[in-house]
């Protein structure tokens, strides 16, 4: 009997660590019918004296099959969160790529330079005091592949 104690600590270890409620969830959404009859065994009083790891092995669900739907079942929730925040990442992402103005360097905004006496417009920006700059060149192109203008 001890053997069975040892192999079952890890399954032990996974049914603690994992709430219950939330198991129950995955077990339903999870689409295999062995998820479906652990879950019908948790909630029948018939195994109440039964431990999960003996369900398991009567199910046929290994500590692998537990992690493996555990971990789909929190990447799916993570992705739908994630998804939530899609519209105003998408946004920025989309101002990041707008060119802007931006103070010119060689004049320092005051339109004017002065060689030796003489004043004039400053070359680089026209005597405006800013220069334009393209959007970024890495968001520009997530977002033109985002719109299918271009290929990855």
């Amino acid at each position: 009997m001890p053997v069975r104690a040892d192999r079952d600590l890890p399954l032990k270890w996974f049914f603690e660590a994992v709430p219950h409620a939330a198991l129950d969830e995955a077990l339903l959404m999870s689409g295999d019918d062995r998820f479906y009859r652990l879950y019908d065994a948790f909630h029948d009083d018939a195994y109440r004296r039964t431990s999960p790891g003996t369900l398991c092995r009567r199910f046929g669900i290994s500590l692998q099959d537990l992690h493996d739907l555990w971990r789909r079942h929190n990447l799916s929730l993570g992705m739908i969160r994630m998804a939530n925040h899609l519209p105003d990442i998408m946004g920025d992402l989309a101002e990041d790529s707008f060119s802007r103005y931006k103070v010119c360097l060689r004049c320092d905004g005051m339109r004017a330079v002065t060689d030796g006496a003489a004043e004039r417009n400053c070359p680089a920006c026209k005597g405006v005091g800013a220069v334009r700059v393209p959007g970024d060149l890495h968001a520009r192109r997530l977002l033109f592949e985002i719109i299918g203008l271009i290929g990855p």
